[in-house]
């Protein structure tokens, strides 16, 4: 079957052994990130394809799974909040590299959508995300998380006026840590690093709940 992305118009082609019989699905495009709606039914067949789809996740649609990408299992995602397009390259090379699925959105309400129905391990985002500080919605709802999701997030906030690793910065904003932007090209270290000192700050804490029965 072959397929055309909604969003950024990318031609996918998917084994017919992959598809799902008389069962609409979704696709994550290996583009853009977006999420193809499939309905073998209806689907037609567009002009060759530009990707070979042999390997990307498939969802089948469902009012019981609201949540479109718990379906895909084993995947660890992430998503990068920046406007600029070379710090976007940057943070998404370097999520990927460290063996995420990368989602880089560009407008606040993709953002806060994809919060509310995925679970990210790491949210990479600039500090004037949408504009500027103030009007930057995504931080403003990631900070009053409770604590029972924001332990299953690691959040890093690009500034320009930041040190790296200013844990006072960090704190003071409500995330784990803060990248100065200069330094954007060292993410991989960087979101290494971060993601290694909250597991250890948070590990005794998880252990815990594990012992107590709870998640």
């Amino acid at each position: 079957m072959e397929i055309i992305c909604t969003a950024c118009s990318t031609k996918l082609a998917i084994p017919d052994e992959k598809v799902p019989k008389e069962a609409a699905f979704k696709v994550t495009c290996p583009k853009c990130q977006g999420k193809i709606q499939v309905n073998p039914k209806r689907e037609a067949s567009p002009p060759p394809s530009e990707f070979a789809a042999t390997d990307l996740p498939m969802e089948r649609t469902g009012a019981s799974s609201p949540e479109e990408d718990d379906f895909v299992e084993n995947r660890r995602l992430a998503m990068a909040c920046i406007d600029d397009p070379n710090s976007q390259s940057l943070a998404k090379a370097a999520l990927a590299q460290l063996g995420y699925t990368v989602h880089v959105v560009t407008k606040q309400a993709d953002a806060l959508d994809r919060i509310r129905k995925n679970r990210y391990e790491v949210v990479l985002l600039h500090e004037e995300f949408g504009g500027s500080a103030l009007d930057n919605l995504v931080l403003r709802t990631i900070q009053p998380m409770t604590m029972a999701m924001r332990r299953h997030m690691c959040v890093g906030l690009l500034g320009k006026q930041f040190r790296t690793f200013d844990h006072m910065a960090a704190f003071a904003h409500s995330v784990n840590f803060v990248v100065a932007e200069r330094e954007a090209s060292k993410l991989s270290g960087i979101v290494r690093q971060a993601l290694s000192e909250n597991d250890q700050f948070y590990r005794v804490f998880r252990e815990c709940l594990r012992e107590a029965g709870k998640p």
